[in-house]
């Protein structure tokens, strides 16, 4: 069961695996740090949403009547 590339090929690909996580693994430290020390405001009010109108809303019934289609 060989895979077809030399033990060289595969410590080469190892040692470029390495350096990646060596790289990504403290910059994702260091983002979740600056991400999670940074206070985010939450406003206390909602904001308005016009679109949630009622005048919007489905007025007409249903060509089935007033109960749902299922039952």
């Amino acid at each position: 069961m060989s895979s077809g590339v030399s033990h060289a090929e595969e410590v080469k690909e190892m040692n470029k695996w390495r350096i990646v996580t060596f790289l990504a693994v403290p910059a994702c430290v260091v983002k979740a740090f600056v991400d999670l020390s940074h206070s985010h405001h939450h406003s206390a009010e909602k904001p308005a949403f016009p679109y949630l109108n009622s005048t919007l809303l489905r007025s007409k019934d249903f060509p089935w009547g007033k109960n749902s289609l299922l039952e």
